[in-house]
């Protein structure tokens, strides 16, 4: 296996007994690769970011096997996400008359069932994963997707549920004639749409720390597993639009669309910056920065409550160098609790190395702050939330891949081992019954 993971293209391939099969496309797309993967599929559900996403492949080679694109085009998952790509599977031969595979499959026939176990140990911390999910297109510009999470612990930072959880259900259709332009409805992992980063997204991939993964002050403002509503606009190659209102609870006795997020991401070249904004009120964590306990709202009461309205912002930046496979990251972000009027800030940055000791491995090192008022800190006597990491993580067998940290916290005061485990599945068993 090459540095490229499957997920490292951006888009879902499926395995036929002659290769991989990209999923369907819509008829009129004439829109390019680095477009179609700016629209794509969430990709949270193998894993939540695993790579850098590259350019589509030109054959129809698996991921695996393609070289590392010089170019970083604006998509998103992660464990980065899938997409339609915009170059069908062609014949091995371009001058034979028959018809290549993708022509010939129905678009339920491209659909996917998938399935991943994960372990993950911090410091005396430890929490389990089994998801199962799927993909089921519907016709080349619709497709529904469901997943469904069985977890314990804390670490899994894309779901704010343990035990049984639906994590998705939702339905993705984009116009026949407008392939630039695609609308989801449903429950949906907004983790997989917004916020998404090549090099810092998922605890299965990247970083073990949750300061690494999605931005803290964009998860503490409900950018998890919430019923809504999307749609991401891609006007031109370099440039990619998204926006949402969804519920502020997941509990649907409880559905009002109260909450809103927008991001625009714009591509230079191999690099990607977003900028996202969202806004939604607490649904009962009563959260926000670490200090926010702290705060004294009058009447004996202290911290958040119910109902607040919160807003976070946060930028986010990545680049890759393929010549010396090196990927870079960067995060800032400021959160506000409007109803206390109480601010807290976070930020990140690190590197990731491609292919460091053998292929397909993957080996990074990253300093960030918690979410944090430092007002409030300083004058409580608190130590200083920060985090250095360094995580290793390589294929073990085929789908098994297993990854340790190690962590300095809390002004190096604290030292956390970690270790995890990740396996994989794939079927795609329309396709094979119609072999």
């Amino acid at each position: 296996m090459s540095a490229v993971d499957p997920a490292f293209n951006g888009e879902r391939w499926l395995p036929t007994s002659d290769g991989f099969l990209p999923l369907p496309k819509p008829a009129t797309d004439k829109s390019s690769s680095a477009v179609v993967l700016a629209q794509g599929m969430p990709h949270t559900q193998v894993s939540e970011a695993d790579a850098p996403e590259a350019e589509t492949p030109e054959a129809a080679t698996p991921p695996e096997e393609s070289p590392v694109s010089s170019q970083l085009p604006i998509a998103a998952q992660t464990e980065p996400a899938p997409a339609f790509p915009a170059t069908p599977l062609v014949a091995d031969t371009p001058t034979q008359p028959e018809q290549s595979v993708a022509q010939t499959v129905e678009p339920a026939e491209r659909s996917e069932v998938f399935a991943q176990a994960a372990y993950l140990q911090q410091g005396s911390e430890g929490s389990a994963r089994l998801r199962v999910g799927g993909i089921y297109v519907l016709s080349p510009s619709v497709f529904a997707g469901a997943t469904v999470d069985l977890s314990t612990g804390q670490a899994f930072s894309n779901t704010d549920q343990t035990g049984l959880s639906l994590s998705e259900l939702y339905l993705t259709a984009s116009p026949a004639n407008l392939p630039e332009l695609r609308f989801t409805v449903g429950l949906m992992d907004l983790t997989s749409y917004l916020d998404r980063n090549s090099f810092a997204k998922d605890s299965l991939t990247h970083f073990f720390n949750p300061v690494f993964q999605t931005n803290p002050a964009l998860s503490t403002v409900n950018v998890a597993s919430r019923p809504g509503a999307l749609v991401n606009w891609t006007p031109v190659d370099a440039v990619s639009l998204t926006a949402t209102t969804f519920s502020s609870s997941r509990d649907l006795g409880s559905f009002a669309l109260d909450s809103f997020a927008g991001e625009v991401g714009v591509r230079m070249g191999n690099a990607i910056v977003r900028g996202t904004y969202v806004t939604s009120t607490d649904a009962g964590q009563n959260d926000g920065f670490g200090e926010i306990g702290l705060f004294d709202r009058g009447n004996g009461e202290f911290g958040a409550r119910p109902g607040d309205r919160e807003t976070g912002f946060g930028l986010n930046a990545e680049a890759f160098i393929p010549g010396l496979k090196l990927g870079f990251f960067g995060r800032y972000g400021w959160y506000t609790n409007q109803t206390l009027g109480a601010s807290g800030q976070t930020y990140s940055l690190g590197v990731n190395g491609l292919d460091v000791f053998m292929p397909g491995d993957r080996l990074g090192l990253g300093y960030g702050r918690q979410l944090s008022n430092s007002d409030l800190r300083q004058a409580n006597g608190g130590p200083t939330p920060d985090v250095w990491e360094l995580f290793y993580d390589a294929q073990v067998i085929d789908n098994l891949r297993a990854g340790v940290s190690v962590q300095q916290r809390n002004a190096f005061s604290e030292t956390y081992l970690g270790f995890r485990m990740r396996y994989d599945l794939m079927w795609n068993p329309l396709r094979r019954a119609a072999e």
